[in-house]
């Protein structure tokens, strides 16, 4: 019977969104309607057996900045409304898996939640989550062909959860500051993309030191940067996206040949360090520890570029004074882009998954829950939503979230070129990264090049690199 009324809830949900139609969403709220909510409560009901007085109780953990936050309680809050589910949602801003796991060593799991690809294989292999195929493949709602290649993510023939969201990297930036350099915006094209010298170049004349000069000055005093051309997070996200540009991945093509110490993933890795050691138009990882959040340094001026993921769109766009722009990130060999998501993953321990997969559907549905996709949080991970001018129109039409350029940086690219994170499909992709990122911090540091780290640990790496995970 509980499926059975999931069914009917989104049915419900679904004529009533096709009554409002799409010219009643401009507001901060999606028009949901009175019909809506209440067709969703009655619904609600009947999947608790008809007892309106059994309150189903959902708790739900997630991740993110303040912005993230204030915008999926939004969510929250309307779920409840137009179902009469509870949902306690538990926001862990750091530290996300420990505190997670202590949750669950206490049985304290919640229901439904956020989880990085490496963190749900190994939980579901150890019975911490629920699959999901069962749930997904008799909605009738959910067609495996809707949706993006590698947004349900399987083990075997189950499924361990689905990509709630897409997410790529672009470059974002102040365009006060090319504009007092003079300097021409980054291309939104991919085929019009900098190549990396050209990029080097770009970053150098943004570099400026305490006395005024930029980096291309002989002068130039690395050692008092007032503002740095350049800056980006080290972990194998935006690293990733860079392997792309040189056509390589952890393993390329989702194979059992992999691309770790091959020269094109070592030059990507020697780039970024140059980037600090050689061109000083990044600054050093410790000196970035000082600096603010992404939002904040640019708006200051501390960087005149970041490389980061689209999620930050969010924080841009609130905050006050910041005049900013996207461009597409710079090719050596390639212009493919990469794509990657948070889980949303069913615990085993859960009293409700009917109800809790029911609330993933309602957040990842951008004509339900359209703000989190407006206003620059996630992108969407179906297809349609990339292909089909109204539904993209949706979510992505120019607005403070989404920029002049947006589209042909950040959407296009998903269904014309691009390809799937490796952390969806690369067995021991946690465990590779633990020993990779520290020891790098040597090349980071000026101390090492990447081939001789690389060289060191390699006997390390290479009982991890068992290929793709089938």
């Amino acid at each position: 019977m509980r499926r059975i009324a999931v069914w009917l809830l989104m049915a419900s949900m679904l004529v009533a969104i096709a009554g409002c139609g799409s010219t009643n969403r401009s507001g901060d709220e999606p028009a949901s309607g009175t019909q809506n909510s209440r067709a969703a409560s009655e619904t609600a009901n009947q999947s608790s057996g008809g007892k309106s007085d059994e309150k189903i109780h959902l708790r739900f953990t997630y991740w993110g900045s303040t912005y993230e936050k204030e915008v999926i309680s939004k969510a929250i809050e309307r779920f409840v409304n137009d179902t009469g589910i509870s949902v306690e949602g538990i926001h862990i801003p750091s530290e996300y898996e420990t505190k997670l796991t202590t949750m669950i060593a206490a049985n304290d799991a919640p229901d439904v939640g956020y989880l990085g690809p490496p963190m749900a294989y190994k939980w579901y292999e150890d019975g911490k989550l629920a699959n999901i195929k069962e749930l997904f493949m008799t909605d009738a709602s959910s067609k495996e062909e809707d949706f993006i290649e590698g947004v349900i993510v399987r083990k075997g023939d189950d499924i361990v959860g689905l990509m709630n969201n897409l997410e790529s990297y672009a470059l974002f930036y102040n365009k006060d500051a090319f504009e007092e350099a003079g300097v021409e915006l980054p291309p939104t094209k991919p085929e019009e993309a900098w190549t990396w010298e050209e990029f080097i170049e770009v970053a150098k004349k943004l570099t400026i030191d305490n006395n005024g000069r930029n980096a291309l000055d002989p002068d130039f005093d690395p050692n008092n940067v007032r503002q740095y051309g350049f800056n980006m997070d080290i972990w194998s996200g935006p690293i990733e996206a860079l392997l792309l540009r040189n056509g390589t991945q952890y393993f390329p093509g989702k194979g059992d040949t992999t691309g770790i110490n091959t020269p094109a993933f070592n030059q990507v890795l020697q780039n970024v360090a140059d980037l600090m050691n050689v061109h000083h138009v990044m600054p050093s990882r410790v000196t970035a520890k000082s600096m603010p959040a992404p939002a904040v340094a640019l708006q200051s001026r501390r960087y005149a570029m970041v490389l980061d993921g689209q999620w930050v769109c969010n924080d841009f766009a609130n905050i006050e004074g910041l005049n900013y722009g996207v461009g597409v990130i710079p090719k050596m060999t390639s212009t493919t882009a990469v794509y990657s998501g948070a889980l949303g993953v069913i615990f085993s321990s859960s009293k409700h998954p009917e109800e809790a997969w029911q609330f993933l559907k309602y957040i990842t549905d951008p004509e339900i829950s359209l703000e989190l996709f407006r206003d620059g949080l996630w992108m969407p991970n179906r297809k349609a939503y990339y292909t089909d001018e109204e539904k993209i129109s949706l979510w992505a039409s120019p607005g403070p979230a989404r920029v002049e350029g947006y589209r042909d940086v950040l959407v296009d690219p998903i269904v014309n070129d691009s390809e799937v994170t490796s952390e969806v499909y690369v067995k021991n992709f946690g465990d590779i990264n633990n020993i990779l990122f520290p020891a790098l911090d040597q090349a980071w540091t000026g101390k090492k090049t990447v081939d001789e780290v690389m060289a060191e640990i390699m006997p390390k790496l290479e009982p991890l690199l068992e290929g793709s995970i089938k």
